[in-house]
Parts: C-alpha cells; sequence; structure tokens
C-alpha cells in the first residue's frame, strides 16, 4: 500500500499501510477504502439547515419555482445541442453529494441519480451495498467518459419505460421523447470519446475504460441486444491484449481492495456475456472471456452478476455452445461426428443432470454468509439446469442425427418459470432459459406461458432485446403453424440469424 487508506484518515488513526486491507480495518471489521467512497445522503445538503430537507411539490409556489428552474436549465442545455428530461414531478429523493458532479445540469444529475437507485439493482442479481455497479460511480466522478455512458444508460432506460410490451400504444408522454434525445446525445458523446481514448490508450484509465464498454454492452441489451454487444467484447478482448503488452509489470497505482473487485467483476461480466452470447449466433471466433476453470472465482460471485447461474452449469453450457461449433465445421466439410465428440456430449450431459442444485445453494450460502432464499436459488439454478439440457440434448441430436424426446423437460422448465414468478429479484434473471423453453414449445397453451412469462420480464427490466426475443418466437412458432414443421423441428441446432444476446 502506498499510502494511509481513507478509512484510517478518516478514523484519525495512523494507517500500518502494510496491506489491502489494512491490518488496522481487517480487526476493527471496516472496509478497507483507498479513496473516499460515495455517500448518497436524504435531501438536498449534507449538513447544515438544508440536511434531511427534500424539494416537495405541495403547494403552487414552489411548483411555480420548480419549473421556472427546470425552463432554465432545459434553455441552458439545449441551447448547447442537448434536449433535458422533463422531471417535473420526479425528483430523486436522494442526491449525490460531491463537488467533482456540482458542475452537472439537472438532468445529468437526476440520470446519476436514476442509475444508483434504478440501474444498479437491475443488473445484479442481489441488490447490496457492495454493488458494484455503484462502485463504477466513484470512477465516473473522475472520468467524463464513462459519466456520459452512465447518463446514457439511465436515460435509454427512462426512456424504455414509456413503451408497453406490444408497443402498440402510439401516444409517448413528452418526457420519454426528451429522455430518448438524451440517450441518443450521450451515447454518440460517449462512443466519440471512447475511440479518442482508444487511439492514446493509458494505463491508468483502463479500469474506467473497460467499465465504459461493459455498460454500453448493457446499453445494447436495452436498445435491442444485437450486434452491438459483440462489436463492444471484440474491443474489450482487443484492449486486453493492449494493456497487457503496454503493462511493463508493474502494479497498478490504485491496487485497493475496491479497485481488484471491480476489475474482477468487469471481467466476470465479459466472460458471462461471451458464453450467453455464442449460445444462439452462428460460428464466429471464439471469445477469449470464456469461463475460467481455475476455480478462482469469489464465493459471491455468483450473487454479484447478474444471472445467478452456477459455475458449472454456465461451464457445461459453454461446452454445448462449443460442441455446435464442431458440428457447424463438420457439416461444412462433410464429415460424420466421431465417437468420441458424441462420448464426450452424452458425459457432459449426465455430470449437468447429476448436478445438485439445493445441494450448491446450501452451499453458497455457507461459503457466502449469505442471507439469501436457498430455496428460491435452488430453483433458479436448477431452471438454468433444464434449460442447458435442453440445450445440450440438440447438440448430441445434431451430432447423432437423431430426434430426442424433451416434453418432460419444456414442461419441467415452464413450470420453474412459473414458479419464480413470485420472486421478482429471481425471475428478471430468466429470459435465456425463457427463451429456451419457447423455442421447444409444442402447444399454443405453452407459448402463450411464454409470451406471459417475457411480458413480465419486460415489465421487470424494460430491456428491449425481451420484445425482440418474444418476436423471434413467434415468426418460429407461425413458421411451424404453416408449415408443420421447423428448421430446429429436425436434428438440427437452436440458431437465430444475426448476433442476439438473450440475457
Amino acid at each position: 500500500m502506498n499510502k494511509a487508506c481513507w478509512t484510517c484518515r478518516s478514523r484519525t488513526i495512523q494507517c500500518d499501510q502494510s496491506r489491502s486491507p489494512c491490518a488496522k480495518c481487517e480487526k476493527a471489521g471496516l472496509e478497507c477504502f483507498d479513496k473516499r467512497p460515495l455517500r448518497w445522503v436524504k435531501g438536498v445538503a449534507i449538513r447544515g439547515k438544508m440536511r434531511g430537507r427534500l424539494y416537495e411539490d405541495s403547494n403552487a409556489d414552489s411548483i411555480s419555482k420548480s419549473q421556472t428552474q427546470l425552463e432554465r436549465t432545459q434553455k441552458r442545455i439545449v441551447a448547447s445541442g442537448v434536449k433535458c428530461l422533463a422531471v417535473e414531478n420526479e425528483m430523486p429523493v436522494f442526491a449525490l453529494q460531491d463537488p467533482r458532479i456540482s458542475n452537472l445540469d439537472r438532468a445529468s444529475r437526476y440520470y446519476m441519480d436514476y442509475y444508483n437507485s434504478r440501474i444498479c439493482k437491475l443488473f445484479i442479481l442481489y441488490d447490496s451495498e457492495s454493488n458494484p455497479f455503484r462502485h463504477l460511480l466513484s470512477y465516473a466522478l473522475d472520468d467524463s467518459t464513462l459519466q456520459q455512458c452512465i447518463v446514457a444508460l439511465a436515460a435509454r432506460h427512462f426512456a424504455n419505460s414509456g413503451q408497453s410490451f406490444d408497443q402498440t400504444n402510439a401516444i409517448v408522454a413528452p418526457r420519454y421523447i426528451h429522455a430518448n434525445m438524451d440517450a441518443l446525445h450521450f451515447k454518440r458523446q460517449t462512443i466519440g470519446a471512447l475511440s479518442g481514448r482508444l487511439t492514446h490508450p493509458e494505463l491508468g484509465k483502463k479500469d474506467a475504460t473497460m467499465a465504459t464498454i461493459l455498460l454500453l454492452i448493457f446499453l445494447d441489451l436495452l436498445e435491442s441486444g444485437i450486434d452491438g454487444w459483440d462489436y463492444h467484447l471484440q474491443g474489450a478482448k482487443g484492449l486486453v491484449n493492449l494493456y497487457q503488452s503496454l503493462n511493463t509489470g508493474s502494479q497498478s497505482e490504485d491496487s485497493g481492495e475496491t479497485a481488484q473487485e471491480v476489475r474482477r467483476f468487469i471481467d466476470r461480466q465479459f466472460s458471462l456475456i461471451a458464453t450467453f452470447g455464442a449460445t444462439l449466433s452462428g460460428p464466429k471466433s471464439r471469445s477469449e472471456f470464456s469461463i475460467s476453470g481455475d476455480g478462482n472465482w469469489h464465493p459471491e460471485s455468483v450473487v454479484r452478476s447478474f444471472l445467478g447461474c452456477p459455475e458449472f452449469i454456465l461451464k457445461a453450457i459453454h461446452f454445448f455452445s462449443n460442441q455446435r461449433d464442431l458440428i457447424a465445421e463438420l457439416r461444412r466439410h462433410g464429415e460424420m461426428a466421431s465417437d468420441a465428440d458424441i462420448r464426450d456430449t452424452v458425459a457432459m450431459l449426465e455430470l449437468t443432470e447429476n448436478f445438485d442444485c439445493a445441494e450448491w445453494a446450501s452451499d453458497f450460502q455457507r461459503s457466502s454468509h449469505s442471507t439469501v432464499d436457498v430455496q428460491k436459488l435452488s430453483t433458479l439454478s436448477l431452471a438454468y439446469k433444464t434449460a442447458a439440457l435442453l440445450y445440450g440434448r440438440r447438440a448430441l441430436g445434431a451430432l447423432k442425427e437423431t430426434l430426442s424426446a424433451n416434453e418432460c423437460l419444456v414442461v419441467q422448465l415452464l413450470a420453474l418459470i412459473d414458479d419464480l414468478q413470485s420472486d421478482t429479484t429471481l425471475f428478471k434473471c430468466l429470459l435465456w432459459p425463457t427463451f429456451i423453453a419457447g423455442l421447444e414449445c409444442h402447444t399454443e397453451a405453452q407459448q402463450n406461458v411464454v409470451l406471459q412469462s417475457m411480458k413480465l420480464l419486460w415489465d421487470l427490466t424494460s430491456c428491449l432485446n425481451i420484445i425482440n426475443a418474444s418476436k423471434i418466437l413467434q415468426d418460429r412458432w407461425r413458421e411451424k403453424a404453416s408449415s408443420g414443421s421447423l428448421k430446429y423441428g429436425g436434428p438440427d441446432l437452436y440458431r437465430i440469424d444475426r448476433g442476439w444476446l438473450l440475457i
């Protein structure tokens, strides 16, 4: 540790600077911060007479004053080419009190608060004080590119919340139209600034740059979920190699525990995105962000992700995805699958079938000292396990050029999805299993269950990739109804046009 930690400095004690976390913080049971953390307070001020006070629209004078202030802000921002979000009666209860954002316009500060209160808990399984997405705010305060990306992400989600699942409502409130313009503007600003940074990459900006790329992928999920995420992922892969070549072996100046955890978190999310992004796309170069087999992930990594899928099931899905590419390569050369390839796939299916979700959930609770609902977490993992079995059986059927009876698994998966609807925290993670179930549905009743689940997912997340997923499924079902068969109904694979990220 190069300097005393912020926690010891704030306690006015001498830091031993021995390691991170330092011995004194560890002994006191405190989180060892190398920098001053963000502080979110209730009210408009952190101290003084206005501490704990909120802006309220309880009378006409206060409303008129707020509207006058908003109009002035709108005129100033519009003059610079930026549309301002109309937030007349939606002032945030919590405000970020930090001098580094005091120069931000009202709309941007609103979006920063929106990110903190809505986005951070949306893209993670369990929200907490240690939510890595909130840690990214610390980087954003010193990095304008990441800050613009956060604003774009929040504005896009806010704009999406004004739409309906069936998109039949043609009337959209002006505030959602303005939010859409904000999202486009700040995304353009982010892409431009990021392009300039990539021309002259700096090791000191590595964490903020990688975080910006990660959030651009989540922005793509909100916008559509097609293609864009893959471009960003490929760019992140290239940056990893570049930063490794620039790094002469010396450690980064910021080696605090929080910074290291953020790096692990970002790398983990890239791995998950690469794995699930490859499951439905055509053959492409394999991502270097593959699921690691070293078993060194943090015990809480599963709940610090946005899926809650057990590590072993992720590896099984990754294996079956690789088998799909192998099959495609064999077919291009007119070759048959070898007995070894078939045996390996059968063995992985057996291992996946024998995976004990209840035991895994219990072990996770003990190892992470978590208070999560073991039964619900077990149900979530079982949903991913069942979807992985359906996915793996499709690969095995293509290898053997035979059909497999999957009706029992489909019924089981739909029941698990239905059971989790009572827990919105876990249910929001189920797009991929729900889509896999939809690809295997053969009855109108099952298809309606899938569509209702998709609608609930949309209501919970406002991610447009969910609407697009439902459209893909409906096109498949119409094709089957008109022709009596589907390409994927034979000894084929789950494959959809272009590159979709359905998580």
